[in-house]
């Protein structure tokens, strides 16, 4: 990371347009961290590029606030400004969570499968919960520690008053997690078939695509799959190499030269969160920033340890036992999470983009190094020009997501509530924030108040809502 002073971001200017009427829209950019007006760089065509969800788990009501927020932004510029919209959305199918939440699914189907007596059935499930209880001692992050506190609690209470036979099924339910984390910590790396991820990545694919219907979000223009471009994937890397932005390693992965990529003065690293790139990051913030970017199944410390930079960022990586693979001049090995984006979006829409959208949350490391090796592949100094960021919804006081597994799913929220009604839930939680009251998704959301901040003819700013 870069020493000195606290960095700031760089200069941003108004793209050079080819339609040179007034422009009278204006976007919340992240590159700037203010709203700038909206001019397309070619006319009245749009390219238009969000980034999708990572198929391992149901979609939640902060996925439906981010999709709903950007699609309103679709249509505002489609219906209302006229503008010609090229809207692109991947999904992401390669990823450690999907490997590790499929093998766990698939290991734990099979172990329930055996005929284990009751007495070596305890004993797995005592030897998985004395592993699971190591964590409330390793975890550093307060929101996953209080998590996992309340599972330790829950399956404790469980243990306490379920001792028999006839409550295996009770005990196998509440101990599932622990499990199949258990098994996967033994057997993991045994399970290497591609289609036990497909599986998982399709089903869940699927129910996203639904559930986005069932909200009315219009389908994007383009749809990617992160497993239908290894090819160019590993074009891309190739070239990153070729210019001098990336490395290899002795176990045949790849990684981003973040310091050879910022001391180029063309070049900027981490245009959206500066500050994420220099010594006045505390070291656990930085090493969680880590962990999250370069996911669980690739933090080790032989990993780290043939890094140039602690910063720099895995753009291949080698494939271990338990791990879907394709080939490579590397070796047998997979994409890393931040190239998949970086490459979908210069397949479809070419050297440039005029929008790219995604959640708050991944601004820093995500989106930044995203920008990073689109610059460091078109060798460019601005290859986006406006980012726009939607923020995280909160559930009792902790922000709402699948690794914290407090989240209320789509479709549960629309066993209850109107499409409709999710929608302006939605925008109402948005509003709040604005006036600086601090509001969560949940039950004890005020009717008369969600009623109240929804008057017929009222209109919003774009930004307002995302």
């Amino acid at each position: 990371m870069e020493s000195g002073l606290k960095r700031t971001q760089p200069k941003w200017s108004v793209p050079v347009s080819e339609n040179a009427d007034a422009h009278q829209l204006k976007l919340y950019n992240s590159l700037t961290r203010t709203s700038e007006v909206f001019v397309p760089k070619n006319g009245n065509y749009v390219k238009a590029y969000i980034c999708g969800p990572t198929v391992y788990d149901s979609s939640h009501m902060g996925h439906a606030r981010a999709y709903l927020s950007f699609d309103i932004v679709r249509r505002v510029l489609q219906e209302y400004f006229g503008y010609d919209v090229l809207y692109v959305m991947n999904i992401t199918d390669i990823d450690d969570k999907i490997i590790k939440r499929a093998r766990q699914n698939y290991l734990f189907d099979e172990y329930s499968k055996k005929a284990t007596s009751f007495p070596d059935f305890m004993k797995d499930v005592h030897l998985a919960f004395d592993e699971f209880k190591k964590k409330l001692t390793t975890e550093a992050d307060p929101d996953k520690l209080n998590l996992f506190r309340k599972t330790a609690d829950t399956i404790q209470e469980c243990l306490t008053n379920h001792k028999t036979e006839e409550d295996r099924e009770v005990i196998t339910n509440a101990c599932r997690g622990i499990l199949s984390d258990w098994a996967d910590m033994q057997f993991g790396s045994t399970v290497n078939e591609h289609s036990i991820f497909e599986k998982l990545s399709k089903y869940f694919e699927n129910e996203f695509m639904e559930d986005m219907k069932s909200l009315n979000v219009l389908s994007p223009n383009v749809l990617t799959r992160v497993t239908e471009y290894v090819p160019e994937i590993v074009e891309y890397v190739e070239k990153i190499i070729e210019n001098g932005y990336a490395y290899t390693t002795s176990d045949g992965s790849v990684y981003f030269n973040t310091k050879a990529f910022s001391d180029k003065p063309n070049h900027f690293y981490a245009k959206l969160v500066p500050e994420g790139f220099d010594n006045s990051v505390d070291e656990a913030a930085f090493i969680a920033n880590m962990k999250e970017s370069e996911g669980e199944l690739s933090m080790g410390t032989e990993i780290m340890q043939e890094k140039k930079n602690a910063s720099d960022f895995a753009l291949w990586k080698s494939s271990k036992g338990g791990e879907p693979f394709w080939d490579s001049p590397w070796g047998k090995g997979r994409p890393g999470w931040h190239i998949e984006c970086s490459v979908m979006v210069t397949a479809v829409c070419g050297e440039d983009l005029d929008i790219h959208a995604g959640g708050s949350d991944l601004k820093f490391p995500h989106h930044d190094n995203e920008i990073a090796q689109c610059e460091a592949y078109h060798d460019c100094s601005n290859w986006v020009n406006y980012f726009l960021h939607c923020g995280t919804l909160k559930i009792q006081g902790c922000k709402m997501s699948k690794s914290l597994k407090n989240f209320i799913t789509i479709r549960k929220a629309l066993e209850k509530y109107t499409p409709r009604q999710v929608n302006k839930t939605t925008k109402f939680i948005k509003l709040l924030k604005r006036q600086n009251l601090r509001r969560s998704f949940g039950k004890k959301l005020s009717k008369s108040q969600f009623a109240n901040s929804f008057d017929n003819g009222r209109m919003f700013k774009i930004h307002h809502l995302i």
